[in-house]
């Protein structure tokens, strides 16, 4: 019975149905309709679908475009940020004059470090460290005490993901906040990421961004990503090793 045709159906009538259900802020109404249309088009003549099958099934059209629209977006995002990032004649450009900045009370609020570790250099004071992803004792807090113990750094944050005063690196996808920033005391920024087991997935990503953060600021910021141990050093030895 979905071949069964209605005489009021029409393709324009189609295409401003999907219009509504479809419609997109970042897309220009002109430009969507247009590319309905041809969706619709390719669909009733090479696809062979007649109206009626498209017309009953619209709700499952409509999220199926949804779906393809957001792929479309990921895919250019994706090409634009490997352009502007990191093609051959790619220039970026980072500034220490604007941006993250440590501020007294920029994580209020936000849940808080309970365990019986006394922390000597956290900016916000040993009371107010954000709590650690995961268990109070474990590997990321690990990661911290080994940055509170050396004597090059001033102070340190723990960073908060996703917070509006939370110190972030572009990605393809969107924004990754590392776990640390510290600032050491010839005035560089440390910027650390500790990778745990479960986030190979996406550590690649990490690092590449933070090494061009740490390129791009011509001696002014270290990137490094921590792990539990690696060639033989512990996470303490990795963090000197990195900051000289």
């Amino acid at each position: 019975m979905l071949d069964v045709a209605v005489d009021a159906w029409t393709e324009a009538g189609l295409v401003r149905l999907l219009d509504r259900q479809v419609r997109d802020p970042g897309i220009g109404q002109g430009e969507l309709i247009a590319w309905l249309a041809a969706v619709v088009r390719h669909l009733t003549g090479p696809r062979a679908i007649s109206l009626a099958t498209l017309m009953r099934c619209r709700f499952v059209l409509a999220r199926k475009l949804k779906e393809r629209l957001a792929a479309i977006r990921a895919a250019e995002r994706a090409r634009a940020y490997q352009t502007c990032l990191f093609a051959a004649g790619a220039r970026p450009a980072l500034s220490f004059h604007a941006g993250f900045a440590f501020s007294d009370g920029m994580f209020d609020g936000v849940p808080t470090y309970r365990g019986a570790w006394q922390f000597n250099r956290h900016f916000l004071g040993p009371d107010r460290v954000p709590a650690f992803d995961g268990r109070d004792d474990g590997e990321e807090f690990g990661c911290a005490q080994a940055l509170d113990s050396l004597a090059g750094v001033e102070f340190w944050v723990r960073n908060v993901a996703g917070h509006a005063h939370a110190f972030w690196l572009p990605t393809a996808t969107g924004r990754t906040y590392p776990d640390f920033v510290a600032k050491l005391t010839d005035g560089r920024l440390l910027v650390v990421e500790y990778k745990g087991g479960h986030l190979l997935a996406d550590a690649t990503a990490k690092r590449a961004i933070g090494a061009l953060w740490q390129a791009a600021s011509e001696g002014r910021g270290v990137y490094t990503m921590v792990e539990r141990e690696r060639d033989g050093l512990d996470m303490r030895a990795q963090l000197m090793a990195a900051i000289g």
